[in-house]
């Protein structure tokens, strides 16, 4: 614990400390990817190695390491709901969301069902050309598919195209981004309000959306040739915003177990995990397997959610 509270807040102050670093987070963030990520790489096996004398000795030593070591890098960068100059809360953080499997007997839980996407039926000259342009990112063309090649595959004219989206190419990639982004979180609302306890709802939403953002051929497109622009939305202060979008969406889906704050901070918890492991997999869990995510979510996740249940209670 006492590892853990002083390296998460001496970090976080350093981070938000860095005169350069934080230059370069408002002016360019972009400049950062992809070195940001090979090094972050690099700084979660040495931080996994501090963990690992604090750990018990066994098969499983080394993914505890791994875990704390890459959700301690996400709160010192992104800190969220959280408030690190408040001690009770860093303590808490680390009792609930780091540390709350020591001592508890696992608990095994069978596979969730993924949900699947719904279906669109848009035959407007809009919807042809957002299918048009997911067909692009799929194929890996986000930096260079051409107006012309949107009109070949929608059957539009070049002057339909200009006058449904102005804004060119950056908006028909922001419309397809934002379509595919409503069916996702319908999907995981559909999945979570489909199940009547609290670790069924959060293995079922995480099971759904691991699901999707491993098997979408327009994100796989994306993240295959140009990962920055994903995860440069997933970084510091981005992701302080992008966290509370999805938390804010997931929470009213937790309502029925927990307070509000509560709610608020399992669901940012669920948020950090999903992009921690999508955007850097981990040997431990196959984010496409139900029964492998269901594995991971009960040796590290369903302690936490049982203790902040029981706070909340």
């Amino acid at each position: 614990d006492e590892v853990l509270e002083r390296g998460l807040r001496h970090a976080h102050h350093a981070v938000g400390r860095h005169f350069l670093l934080q230059t370069v987070l408002r002016e360019d963030p972009s400049i950062l990817e992809p070195r940001l990520s090979l090094a972050l790489s690099v700084v979660e096996r040495n931080i996994a190695q501090v963990f690992e004398p604090y750990l018990t000795t066994g098969s499983a030593r080394d993914e505890r390491a791994d875990f704390l070591a890459r959700m301690s890098l996400d709160y010192i960068s992104t800190q969220g709901r959280w408030n690190f100059e408040d001690p009770l809360e860093l303590k808490q953080l680390i009792r609930d969301e780091l540390l709350a499997w020591r001592g508890v007997r696992q608990r095994r839980m069978t596979a969730a069902r993924e949900r699947p996407l719904r279906k669109v039926h848009d035959t407007s000259a809009r919807g042809r050309i957002i299918e048009a342009t997911l067909t692009q990112l799929a194929e890996g063309h986000l930096g260079r598919f051409t107006v012309d090649s949107i009109v070949k595959n929608s059957s539009v004219s070049r002057a339909t195209v200009y006058r449904t989206f102005p804004g060119g190419r950056d908006a028909m990639v922001v419309a397809a981004l934002d379509r595919e982004g409503a069916r996702l979180f319908a999907a995981v609302a559909d999945a979570m309000a489909s199940e009547d306890t609290l670790q069924r709802c959060l293995l079922a939403g995480l099971t759904t959306v691991w699901h999707h953002v491993a098997n979408h051929e327009a994100i796989c497109g994306v993240l295959a040739t140009q990962p920055e622009m994903i995860q440069r939305q997933l970084r510091f202060e981005s992701a302080t915003r992008t966290y509370y979008v999805s938390s804010t969406f997931a929470q009213p889906l937790l309502g029925r177990w927990l307070d509000t704050e509560t709610a608020g901070r399992l669901a940012e918890w669920m948020c950090r995990i999903c992009v921690s492991y999508w955007l850097n997999p981990a040997p431990y869990v196959d984010i496409s397997s139900p029964a492998s995510v269901a594995t991971f979510y009960s040796r590290h996740l369903a302690p936490g959610v049982e203790q902040l249940s029981a706070e909340s209670s």
